[in-house]
């Protein structure tokens, strides 16, 4: 049942994304709306190419072997810990993700900040808005995230417990979108 919601809602955001309101993706007037970025013409770097800004994941990126992935054509959401949130963990955690034995954990860790299409914070908004408050959706790695407001921020959370912030200004890449959060989400099991 809960794949089915989750799977639901993706449809639902991913349908939302298609509706156009003239390339601008700010939200009606006076609502409050995460820091968007909008851009004339469309962005001229690829998802690999935004994440390169933040380089420890990029780093992890590479090592595990997903910038091809992010390069390509399908649309992506990336949950894109900083570099700050990606110092906030346990002292040795990273050290060794980066490494060929440790591919398979690393892959699970970034599929668990990866969504399917490209959502933008209207279209969070619209999915929170519908929700009465909050928004269900699966990431690649098949874990649910629930999305609610914070203020003029929304609050992201895993089944895990563990929740981050989105920050910033969304980054348009030509092939989906990057949000960057304060924290990483380390996925159960």
């Amino acid at each position: 049942m809960r794949r089915v919601v989750a799977t639901s809602l993706a449809a639902l955001l991913l349908a939302a994304c298609g509706q156009g309101d003239g390339g601008n993706n700010a939200a009606g007037a006076g609502e409050a709306e995460t820091n968007l970025s909008t851009q004339a013409g469309a962005p001229s770097q690829d998802l690999a190419g935004v994440i390169g800004a933040t380089p420890r994941l990029a780093q992890l990126i590479k090592a595990a072997g997903m910038e091809k992935v992010l390069s390509g054509k399908a649309p992506y959401t990336i949950l894109a810990p900083t570099d700050a949130a990606l110092n906030k963990l346990p002292a040795g955690s990273l050290d060794n993700l980066d490494q060929p034995a440790q591919k398979a954990k690393l892959t699970a860790l970034l599929r668990a900040h990866i969504l399917p299409g490209t959502i933008l914070a209207a279209d969070l908004t619209r999915a929170v808005e519908s929700g009465k408050g909050k928004a269900t959706i699966a990431t690649m790695a098949g874990q649910p995230l629930t999305i609610t407001r914070e203020g003029a921020a929304f609050r992201v959370s895993n089944a895990a417990g563990q929740s981050a912030r989105i920050t910033g200004s969304e980054q348009p890449a030509r092939n989906g979108v990057v949000h960057e959060i304060d924290t990483v989400l380390v996925p159960s099991g």
